[in-house]
Formats: C-alpha cells, structure tokens, sequence
C-alpha cells in the first residue's frame, strides 16, 4: 500500500501545477488547491449503487468519497462506523455570478475517468472532474473555514482559507466550483 500513497502523493505533486495555472487564467477571485488528506470520522451515508460514502470529521466537517472496490468492501460498512480515511482531492473555486449555461446545469461532469487499482501496481488517474454552482453557507474566519452546499444539497467545509480571501464575501452568494470528486485512498474500521 506503501506503492500506491506515494503514487497517489505524485499524483497530486503533478496536480498543483494545473491548480496554479487555473488559478491565474481562470479564477483570480478564488484560488486552487490539491490534498491528500487522513481523517477519522464517522460514516453518515452510503450509497451503494455510486460507491460513494459520506463521512463527517471531529470538527462537524463533511466529506463525501468515492471508495473503489479494492479500497473497500462498502457491504461491510455501515451508517454509524468510524472509519480513518485517506483521500485525494483538489478544489478550485470563483466567486462570482454563474453563466446562463452554468445555471441551466449546475452540477456538471467535465471529465471522467478514474484511480486504476491493481492489487501489484496501483496507479493514480484522473478522478471526476465536476463543476458545481454553489453557495455559501458560513464562513468562520478565525478557524478559516467556509462552509458551500452544492446543488445536489450536500453541504462541504473548506478549511484552510485565509482570512483574506473572505474579505467582502457574504452569506448565500454563488460561487463555482471545480474540483475532483474525493477519492478514497484507504478506508480503514477504527478499533473501538
């Protein structure tokens, strides 16, 4: 397993430069960013069909992660276990009004591919890629979180934000988001 993180950490190390150039031609407003993250937190929601399973941290954060097969057998998980997840993802976000087009489908799949498991050489591509149109639902500058909900409902906090980027932003407005659907890296029962 030791192979794939430090694949999956290439995989990101690769991504920042695409986030810092999006950053510059395309969202000067937002910013971007690439992570791979370990948390332990309670499973709140799962979805079978979509392998998604939805996770909320210590803080009261959301996250929700797609889990290929080979990181878990999702039937053997259930709504109220504590996991410790590691997962990748990048997010880019701009502030501002959404296009027609944008709010005629706020929820769109850019590009589609995925993390090619392979019990000898498991190796990192692409996950989804997905615009969103969402809104902003809180912000807490002294712990630098912001909280969006996107449009399928699913709520989701930011950490990390520097207070000045959230100088002049307020509550309920638009912003678009891109980003890459978290991917499971691990997904590992919490001895109780």
């Amino acid at each position: 397993m030791n192979k794939f993180l430090s694949r999956m950490a290439l995989a990101i190390s690769l991504l920042l430069p695409f986030v810092a150039i999006a950053e510059e031609a395309e969202a000067p407003a937002g910013g971007g960013r690439a992570a791979l993250v370990s948390v332990e937190a309670v499973v709140t929601d799962i979805d079978l069909e979509t392998r998604q399973v939805s996770l909320q941290g210590p803080m009261g954060n959301t996250v929700t992660l797609t889990a290929t097969e080979e990181v878990v057998k999702l039937e053997d998980v259930s709504v109220g276990d504590m996991l410790m997840a590691t997962y990748m993802s990048s997010l880019e976000g701009e502030l501002r009004e959404p296009t027609e087009e944008e709010l005629a489908e706020p929820w769109v799949v850019l590009e589609d591919s995925g993390v090619l498991m392979d019990a000898e050489q498991p190796t990192a591509g692409g996950a989804r890629l997905i615009r969103a149109v969402c809104t902003i639902e809180g912000m807490n500058r002294l712990l630098g979180t912001v909280t969006i909900l996107d449009p399928r409902g699913k709520a989701h906090v930011i950490a990390d934000v520097e207070p000045e980027k959230m100088a002049g932003v307020t509550l309920g407005q638009t912003i678009v988001m891109i980003y890459t659907e978290a991917v499971a890296v691990t997904l590992e029962h919490v001895e109780k």
